[in-house]
C-alpha cells in the first residue's frame, strides 16, 4: 500500500513520471511549460537530462511536457475516531493532520488550535482510511499551452492583407510611408524587398497596395482593474494597467516598469487565467489612420 513516508510519495506536493520513474517535481520557473524533476538524495539522476540551478540555489532537471507520462499533485487524508483529516506530516509511528470536519466539541476536546482550524498528531495504529488523492496537472497544462498558442500568448500583433493573403506586418509605417510585411518563402512581385532585412523574408508595401492592415490586441480585467495584455510569462497573462488609480496599483502591489518611451513608469501584473475576467480581443484598422 502507498504511504506518505519516503520517496517519491510526498505528504503534499507534486510528482512527475519520467521514463516510468516517479520523481518529486515542480514547474520550471523561467522555462515554462517545462517541469523540473527533483530526485531525492541518493537516487540516480534522470538519464539524459541536464541539471539546472534555480534562483534559490536548488537543482532541478527540466523536461518538456511531452516527455512525461504523468504529472500530478498529491494530498493524503485519513480518519481518526471517525473524523476526517488532511495529512500534513508523517513518520513511521505517527501521522499529523489538519481537521476537515465541523464538530467543534470534538475539536476542542481532542485537538490543538491553529490560527484557522484545528490540528493533531496521532499514533499510526489509531488511524484508519489512509488515502492518497491525485490531481492531474499534465492535461490542464497541455490545454493551457494550446490555448495560449492559439492566441499567440495574447501579444499585440499587426497584420496586412495583400492580394487576399494575410501576412504578419509592422504596426507602423517607416519614414517613407511603407509597411514591412513578413512573407516567408513567398516573393510578391509587385512589392520591393526590404533592404534592411538580411533574411530576405520581408517586403515593403505602400498602403494603397494593401487590402487591409490592422492591429490585434487583448484587454482584460483583474481584481476589477483594466489591463492591456502584452504577452504571457510562465503561463500567466502579463498586462499593463490602464486605469488611473494609484491606490489600485499600490493596494495590489503591481510591478513598476519603465514604459516604452523610456521615461514614464507603467504598472504591470502577471495574472493566472483563472483570475482574469472580461478577456476580449480588439481589432484596430490601421489603413484608416494613414
Amino acid at each position: 500500500m502507498a504511504d506518505p513516508v519516503g520517496p517519491p510519495s510526498p505528504v503534499k506536493g507534486e510528482v512527475a513520471v519520467f521514463h516510468d520513474e516517479p520523481y518529486r517535481a515542480r514547474g520550471a520557473v523561467g522555462l515554462w511549460p517545462c517541469v523540473e524533476l527533483l530526485p531525492e538524495p541518493g537516487r540516480p539522476t534522470p538519464e539524459g537530462v541536464a541539471p539546472r540551478e534555480s534562483a534559490d540555489g536548488s537543482v532541478g532537471y527540466p523536461v518538456p511536457l511531452e516527455s512525461l507520462e504523468a504529472w500530478y499533485a498529491v494530498t493524503w487524508t485519513f480518519r481518526w475516531r471517525g473524523e476526517l483529516f488532511e495529512c500534513t506530516a508523517a513518520t513511521p509511528a505517527t501521522l499529523s493532520g489538519n481537521y476537515l470536519g465541523s464538530d467543534e466539541h470534538f475539536a476542542k476536546e481532542h485537538l490543538k488550535r491553529r490560527v484557522i482550524g484545528y490540528r493533531g498528531v496521532f499514533p499510526r495504529d489509531e488511524v484508519t482510511e489512509l488515502e492518497q488523492h491525485r490531481k492531474d496537472l499534465l492535461q490542464p497544462r497541455h490545454a493551457l499551452v494550446r490555448r495560449l498558442d492559439e492566441v499567440d500568448h495574447f501579444r499585440p500583433k499587426a497584420y496586412a492583407v495583400h492580394h487576399g493573403r494575410t501576412y504578419p506586418a509592422a504596426a507602423e509605417a517607416d519614414a517613407s510611408g511603407l509597411i514591412a510585411l513578413t512573407t516567408g518563402d513567398e516573393r510578391p512581385e509587385d512589392l520591393i524587398a526590404d533592404p534592411r532585412d538580411p533574411s530576405g523574408e520581408r517586403f515593403l508595401a505602400a498602403p494603397e497596395q494593401l487590402d487591409a492592415w490592422y492591429r490585434i490586441h487583448w484587454t482584460f480585467r483583474w481584481r476589477g482593474g483594466p489591463f492591456d495584455a502584452v504577452g504571457t510569462v510562465d503561463g500567466r497573462v502579463k498586462g499593463v494597467y490602464t486605469g488611473g488609480s494609484w491606490g489600485f496599483a499600490d493596494s495590489f502591489q503591481l510591478d513598476p516598469e519603465t514604459g516604452p518611451d523610456g521615461v514614464h513608469t507603467q504598472y504591470t501584473v502577471q495574472a493566472g487565467l483563472k483570475g482574469v475576467t472580461d478577456l476580449e480581443q480588439h481589432r484596430t484598422d490601421l489603413l484608416t489612420k494613414q
